[in-house]
């Protein structure tokens, strides 16, 4: 219960994050946010921790430029032409590319139910992206570039998965080094307009460097580690919900009926989805207790 509590508070710290996000990409341009949010967050556990990192991991490796690097520049590169409702839809989509990914790849156990329900919520994704066109144009290069962030949460999960330590500080502490390590050049590279530090852009990398790449990517690693890759991976499809409702409150910025429309169908799918889920560990468990000893 408590890992699941843990799991569920990263996605109310992540829901509110795109709209912090958004605050900070509209005043430093978006690859230079990202680093500054995990220099940010690697001083934090480092304060927290009192140690250094455990470099010597090809996974933790990985896991940062996956995770942090190509996420971020991904994410905070497309949220300066969308919403943040628009991007966490979007986004949400890293679920149902996971579950091919380990249908694929690993080898796991995937239903038609599933499919199905994934394919309901991908719907919803896409009928966010449409927004009531049937030409893709205004925000498509946002909204490539914000689908490009979830196939990096997916390789990122997977090498996740592969690390001994990954819920533990150190192993988060050694993912974010390697983010900002890798993230560095990038950010050299990028073109700079003027860059405004304001009392909410201030507050906003804070949030986001403390709170959500730090707390919370120790409570979702654990959340891999301790429930399941695929239950974790499959509540970001709530996310959308609270970022709406924080867009609304925060940004006064009130979604469209396509939003609504979409947010329903990928919250549907996640409800399928997790119903056929609970029906196979209840299967799982009934045939080990069948099973002679």
């Amino acid at each position: 219960m408590i890992y699941r509590f843990l799991i569920w508070s990263v996605v109310f710290f992540w829901g509110i994050s795109f709209v912090a996000t958004r605050v900070v990409v509209l005043s430093i341009p978006p690859v230079t946010a990202a680093f500054m949010r995990f220099l940010i967050a690697s001083v934090a556990l480092i304060l927290m921790t009192r140690k250094l990192p455990k470099l010597l991991n090809w996974h933790s490796f990985f896991a940062g430029f996956w995770g942090v690097t190509m996420y971020f520049i991904f994410e905070n590169s497309g949220l300066v032409y969308t919403y943040p409702t628009n991007a966490s839809l979007i986004v949400s989509s890293a679920p149902i590319l996971y579950t091919l990914f380990s249908h694929l790849i690993q080898k796991r156990k995937t239903t038609l139910t599933e499919y199905f329900a994934s394919l309901i919520a991908f719907f919803g994704v896409a009928v966010v992206i449409l927004n009531g066109r049937f030409v893709l144009k205004v925000s498509l290069k946002g909204d490539l570039m914000l689908l490009g962030a979830a196939f990096a949460w997916v390789f990122y999960t997977y090498h996740v998965e592969k690390m001994p330590d990954s819920d533990s500080l150190i192993g988060v502490m050694s993912i974010t080094f390697w983010g900002v390590i890798t993230l560095f050049p990038f950010a050299i590279l990028e073109k700079r307009s003027q860059i405004t530090f304001s009392t909410p852009v201030i507050l906003s990398l804070l949030y986001l460097g403390i709170i959500c790449s730090g707390i919370a990517y120790v409570f979702w690693n654990i959340g891999i580690r301790r429930v399941g890759a695929r239950y974790t991976t499959n509540t970001i499809y709530f996310i959308p919900v609270i970022t709406s409702v924080a867009e609304a409150i925060l940004l006064k910025n009130l979604p469209n009926l396509y939003t609504i429309i979409g947010g329903t169908l990928v919250l549907l799918g996640l409800w399928l989805f997790n119903k056929q889920e609970r029906r196979k560990e209840s299967e799982s468990l009934s045939q080990s207790k069948n099973e002679p000893t």
